[in-house]
């Protein structure tokens, strides 16, 4: 069998070198974004529940026509508990009967609330009006700027703003 040259077929060695620098460039560009990504869907989930949350404790304040509770434990470990009548402690297992919400240092988010007595506020049951205006704040750790805000209203309306994540209102 001949071999005519120009006609081989296949890749050599250099040419897979080179496909290969390639790839490791463009993996290497496209971490940090990716790390950047998965941080912003963290907080935005962890945002999303806890705004769920505040809404589904001022339906049951309105539903069962007294005041329902949030309590807040926050920092880098933080969780939040919903319970009628009065506050709770969501570090404690089946401490607040309407629910809990609990993120762990994995998560890398940090909790912080103000406006409230004693990191909690309720709702009333007349018509879900909060017991003060509030706010929780949601950070990464070891990063002071405020990426999602969580706003409660004393009409008890809550409102989700970001100055660094798209998709939100701008605080």
């Amino acid at each position: 069998m001949l071999f005519v040259r120009g006609q081989a077929q296949g890749i050599n060695l250099i040419e897979m070198l080179i496909a290969l620098l390639i790839i490791g460039i463009l993996a290497t560009a496209a971490i940090p974004l990716f790390t950047s990504f998965i941080q912003n869907y963290r907080i935005s989930a962890s945002a999303n529940n806890l705004q769920a949350a505040l809404q589904y404790a001022r339906t049951e304040a309105i539903k069962r026509n007294t005041h329902v509770y949030v309590s807040f434990s926050t920092g880098d470990t933080w969780c939040y508990g919903m319970n009628p009548g009065s506050a709770c402690d969501c570090n404690v297992p089946s401490g607040c009967s309407l629910g809990t919400g609990q993120y762990g240092a994995a998560q890398k988010i940090s909790l912080s609330v103000s406006g409230m007595t004693g990191n909690a506020f309720y709702f009333e049951g007349t018509h879900g009006a909060a017991s003060a205006s509030s706010s929780a704040t949601f950070t990464l750790y070891g990063n002071s700027a405020p990426l999602i805000t969580l706003s409660i209203n004393r009409l008890g309306n809550v409102q989700l703003c970001s100055t660094g994540i798209s998709g939100y209102t701008a605080c």
